[in-house]
């Protein structure tokens, strides 16, 4: 269990040992470093994982831990349903996305699933992802041949200021043509953006 806030921590870990003997607490970290170095001491099977923590956050310890030890399952426990955060971790290679008011019955049924090789995601967060995978493909969606580009530097990972330097556009100009992109396919976050975009054959997946 990997949580900064030692009141939260102190209760998942309740919970888990409320579980039973078929889960074990082996662990608690309070924050991404010290994560790392329990996986590797400890191997466990599978790690609770709070998104913000100081230091480095929960999904590039995920991804770090994941490089290393592919068999280990993370879960992320977070306040936060932000899409694009939510795409990061998944994306980082955690198997499950949890909103924080979880209850205890729902944390149980979460970690059963992701050890038996399923994932696990918040209803809410479900929804969002649901919702940017089920919207209708837009046919007359029109974007420039340089929004194009900038939609598949956008893809990379590239920053505003990345884009600017790398097209020799102003920052401004960048974020203009960003909010022209967010427009046209009807999306307000970067991820969306990319996702509707590939799901519209406009750019490939990276």
């Amino acid at each position: 269990m990997v949580d900064d806030h030692p009141i939260f921590r102190l209760g998942v870990c309740e919970r888990i040992k409320g579980i039973g003997g078929r889960v074990t607490l082996v662990g608690e970290a309070t924050d991404g470093f010290d994560a790392q170095k329990m996986a590797r001491a400890l191997h466990p099977h599978l790690i609770l994982m709070d998104l913000n923590m100081p230091g480095i956050s929960g999904i590039e310890a995920t991804q770090n831990i994941k490089s290393e030890f592919d068999s280990t399952h993370v879960i992320i426990l977070s306040s936060d349903d932000e899409i694009d955060d939510v795409n990061a971790a998944l994306q980082a290679g955690a198997s499950g996305y949890l909103l924080k008011s979880v209850t205890g019955p729902e944390l149980q049924e979460a970690i059963f699933a992701v050890m038996k090789g399923g994932s696990a995601l918040s209803p809410s967060v479900a929804r969002r992802l649901l919702t940017i995978l089920t919207r209708p493909i837009s046919t007359s969606t029109k974007l420039s041949e340089r929004e194009i580009q900038i939609l598949k530097l956008v893809s990379t990972g590239a920053t505003n200021k990345t884009i600017s330097k790398e097209l020799f556009l102003s920052i401004r100009t960048v974020e203009s043509h960003v909010h022209k992109i967010f427009q046209k396919l009807g999306v307000s976050s970067r991820t969306e953006a990319v996702t509707q975009a590939i799901r519209d054959k406009l750019i490939q997946n990276p």
